[in-house]
């Protein structure tokens, strides 16, 4: 199914206007740009005979990462979204999501996924003024 699921993004990404193999970093991962600030990272692996698929965009520096009102604020903005969610990831915030692949997995799940992930990193950016 790990196959199958590589062909789902490298279509995903065509159907974008993407090239797949310029925007491959490694086997089964890309970055992609909605523009310069908005980076997405997309990764395919394997692990226990499940697939997973996961989109992921740095936000911003965590400036102080034992700053109780920093992590507070990001479960709270966390409880807004749809199907993502904020993490701490070494020393950035990053706002992803990882989906458990099935054979039902699609090029419009895909794109949503995509699409949610840069919308959110691009609408955080401006709401935190990075």
């Amino acid at each position: 199914m790990y196959q199958q699921i590589i062909g789902v993004i490298e279509a995903t990404l065509k159907t974008l206007g993407i090239n797949a193999t310029e925007a491959k970093v490694n086997e089964g991962q890309y970055n992609i740009s909605k523009d310069k600030s908005t980076e997405v990272l997309l990764d395919v692996w394997e692990e226990n005979d499940r697939v997973f698929f996961q989109a992921l965009s740095p936000v911003t520096k965590l400036q102080d990462p034992k700053k109780a009102e920093v992590l507070m604020m990001l479960l709270e903005e966390n409880h807004g979204l749809v199907e993502s969610s904020f993490a701490v990831a070494k020393d950035d915030i990053i706002i992803k999501e990882t989906i458990e692949c099935s054979a039902f997995f699609n090029q419009e799940r895909a794109i949503a996924t995509i699409s949610r992930i840069a919308f959110y990193s691009e609408t955080y950016r401006k709401k935190w003024e990075i």
